[in-house]
Parts: structure tokens; C-alpha cells; sequence
């Protein structure tokens, strides 16, 4: 759905704000870009396994942060 630019985009910016390395937030972005195609119960449970991959993100947080990188409406 969202092209490789814009999800590197995204990690660029996850990256920046949760202070990770851009690998590892691009892997993470990977994981809540393809929970935001599905939808539903799968944003939640992209939110916590980003925080299980690094107890240091809130994933929630996370997740809302990745949704507007790509200019995604959660509501």
C-alpha cells in the first residue's frame, strides 16, 4: 500500500523520536504499515509487539506516530 520511500520515511522519523537504529525501526515500521492494511485488532496487536521487539517504546505511541508519518487516520 505505501511505497518503500514513504516507509523508510516513516523510519527515518520513528527512528529520530524513539531513538532506535534505522534498521530496527524500519523492521518496526515493516510490522504496524501491515497492520494498518489489515485494520481492526491488528493495530493493537501491532502496538504490542512493537513494544515486546524494544521495551523502551511505547508502541501505542509507536504506532500513532508511524500512522501519521504516512498520513494514515487512525480514527
Amino acid at each position: 500500500m505505501w511505497s518503500e520511500e514513504m516507509l523508510d520515511y516513516a523510519a527515518a522519523n520513528a527512528a529520530d523520536r524513539f531513538d532506535l537504529d534505522q534498521d530496527e525501526a524500519r523492521d518496526m515500521v515493516g510490522m504496524v504499515s501491515e497492520a494498518l492494511e489489515e485494520g481492526g485488532d491488528a493495530v493493537d496487536d501491532a502496538a504490542w509487539d512493537v513494544h515486546q521487539h524494544d521495551t523502551s517504546v511505547p508502541g501505542e505511541d509507536f504506532v500513532e506516530d508511524v500512522a501519521d508519518s504516512l498520513g494514515y487516520d487512525l480514527e
